[in-house]
């Protein structure tokens, strides 16, 4: 539901990170393992000289870079072709050691502190025993027991809250990876009129009034992710936090926001987003996404 924006520089530091861990203490191994399986070996070569600096680019694979290989691997189980049980048990040690060692730092640098699935729940890092450790759990977009060849490479990874990374292993749905910025979320919130049909909910009166999400512009992806998350029902139980949207909307008027602004010397976005209970980067703050669209279905309204 959320992409995970990163910039320039993020990049360059989780790749590195990442890439400083394989070569320091896994690049020797790793390469006799590609050595004896060919599967493996034909799927990371892809023409480069050197084994070394193709297993980089592998491993660092893009969201496009990584639907081609599992195109690829797809090809391959049609003739029954799979990497060695040796090769698997490699790759899926690996990345016990990358979560345990490495996840931490990574989305450290990446500033996500909320799943990018749900936008509800926590993924934390913390501190202890002057080691910092990840809290979270790691989403294989493609899983690594269907296509164990990409168990470890760096954007099949996601950072998810434990309930999302359950429901998506217990499914198979064909959902956008949160890496991939050209795939846009149309995903939106909005409050409806319930049976009651209860006017005193649009002055944050009453919860006579449903949650739901806008489908005019849900492409088949925003669709498929909806059923996966059970998005509709595990946001149509936030009214209370609704209807304290829909009561600061008119509470803060013109009038006390000037102040608010003028006090505090805080841009109009600034304001809106203490207010309102939203963060421009979504990512750093739970119910972000939910907040910014309630806001902007009451903040404007009338009386």
């Amino acid at each position: 539901m959320i992409k995970i924006p990163i910039s320039k520089r993020q990049k360059e530091e989780i790749e590195k990170i990442y890439w400083n861990w394989i070569s320091k203490y896994h690049l020797q191994n790793f390469i006799d393992i590609i050595n004896n399986d060919d599967i493996l070996k034909d799927l990371i070569f892809n023409g480069k000289k050197d084994l070394a600096t193709a297993l980089k680019s592998f491993l660092l694979s893009n969201c496009d870079e990584l639907d081609n290989l599992k195109s690829k691997l797809d090809r391959l189980r049609i003739r029954n072709k799979h990497i060695n049980k040796i090769t698997e048990g490699y790759l899926k040690d690996r990345y016990v050691n990358y979560r345990d060692s490495q996840a931490a730092k990574i989305v450290n640098v990446l500033e996500i502190t909320v799943c990018p699935y749900c936008n509800q729940n926590h993924i934390n890092i913390v501190y202890k025993d002057e080691k910092i450790r990840y809290w979270g759990d790691l989403d294989h977009f493609y899983s690594k027991d269907e296509y164990p060849e990409l168990a470890i490479c760096l954007y099949n990874l996601i950072p998810v809250c434990k309930v999302c990374n359950q429901l998506k292993s217990s499914q198979k749905r064909i959902i956008a990876n949160p890496y991939n910025l050209g795939k846009k979320s149309n995903i939106k919130f909005k409050t409806e009129f319930d049976d009651e049909f209860d006017l005193d909910y649009l002055q944050g009166k009453s919860q006579n009034f449903n949650i739901v999400i806008d489908e005019e512009q849900l492409t088949k992806e925003d669709k498929e992710e909806i059923e996966l998350f059970d998005l509709k029902n595990r946001y149509k139980q936030l009214k209370q936090n609704a209807q304290e949207i829909i009561i600061k909307s008119k509470a803060y008027d013109g009038i006390y926001q000037k102040q608010l602004q003028e006090e505090f010397s805080l841009s109009n976005d600034e304001l809106n987003s203490y207010i309102f209970g939203y963060s421009e980067n979504h990512l750093n703050r739970v119910l972000s996404k939910f907040n910014l669209d309630i806001m902007n279905e009451f903040k404007n309204t009338k009386d």
